[in-house]
Formats: structure tokens, C-alpha cells, sequence
């Protein structure tokens, strides 16, 4: 492969090279902005779309990780030993929360735990009210796949 020669002439290198230190400063700062600041507030958050869609794809990760984690552990067997029933929880724990990341991480963010949810809330990458309805539909959502689960 031959190289490559640029035609910039030696009186604008250093017009160049402030441009693109200006450039790479702005998307430092843009990278390293706080969580929360640009945010919409709360009062217009709930009117969104997206945080309903977000609410809502949350309690249905949550229903399918619990029904997946429940029926393996239930279904492994009467007669199966402790191992067996431990290898199947794991195994369906596993791929379940690698599948149901797959699936709603660019919904919501999959998190499918209400303590990833507390915590990314007091690390600021999410609204308290965005965090706290996460909260409430995980924890429905957990109750529906035990319940269907037993039902």
C-alpha cells in the first residue's frame, strides 16, 4: 500500500490543527457533561412516548427473566438432584438476561433489577422519576411471572 500525501500548505497546518484540538475539546466536554444536565423536567417527561414505551418494555423484561428463571428451577424435574436443578436455574439465568438484554437494552436500557435502576439513579444516568417507575414495573412485572409461574 503506497502512502497517502495530503496538499495542505505549511501557512494553514496550524489553523488546522487549532480547528481540530477546538473540535476534539467540545466533544470532551459533550462526553463528560452531567447525566442530568439538558434533561427534560419531570412534568414533561411523563408526556413522553418514550418513557412510557421504556415503562412498559421494563415489566415485560421483567415478567419473561422471572417466568424463564422460575420455570427452569420448577421444571427440572421431581426426581432431579440439587445439581441438576442448579445447573438448569443457571444456565436459563444466563441466556435469558443475555436474550432479554438483546431485546430491550435499546428501549429502556435493561435493567431488569430495581437495585441497577436505584443505582443508576443515584450515579444520575437516569431521572428519580424515570428510576422510580422502572422500580414500580419491575417489581409488577416480577409478581406477574411468579404468579404465572404458579398459576
Amino acid at each position: 500500500m503506497g502512502e497517502q500525501t495530503f496538499n495542505i500548505t505549511d501557512e494553514n497546518i496550524e489553523q488546522h490543527i487549532i480547528t481540530l484540538f477546538e473540535k476534539l475539546e467540545c466533544m470532551r466536554k459533550d462526553a463528560n457533561s452531567d447525566g442530568l444536565s439538558g434533561k427534560v423536567p419531570a412534568r414533561l417527561e411523563v408526556r413522553t412516548l418514550s418513557l412510557w414505551k421504556a415503562v412498559v418494555a421494563e415489566c415485560a423484561a421483567s415478567f419473561l427473566y422471572v417466568f424463564i428463571v422460575c420455570g427452569a428451577a420448577g421444571g427440572a424435574g421431581v426426581g432431579a438432584s440439587a445439581s441438576a436443578v442448579l445447573l438448569a436455574t443457571a444456565l436459563a439465568s444466563g441466556c435469558a438476561i443475555a436474550t432479554i438484554t438483546l431485546c430491550f437494552a435499546h428501549i429502556s436500557g435493561a435493567h431488569v433489577n430495581p437495585a441497577v435502576s436505584a443505582a443508576l439513579c443515584v450515579r444520575r444516568r437516569v431521572s428519580p422519576l424515570r428510576a422510580a417507575l422502572y422500580v414500580a414495573a419491575q417489581c409488577g412485572g416480577a409478581i406477574a411471572g411468579a404468579a404465572a409461574i404458579y398459576g
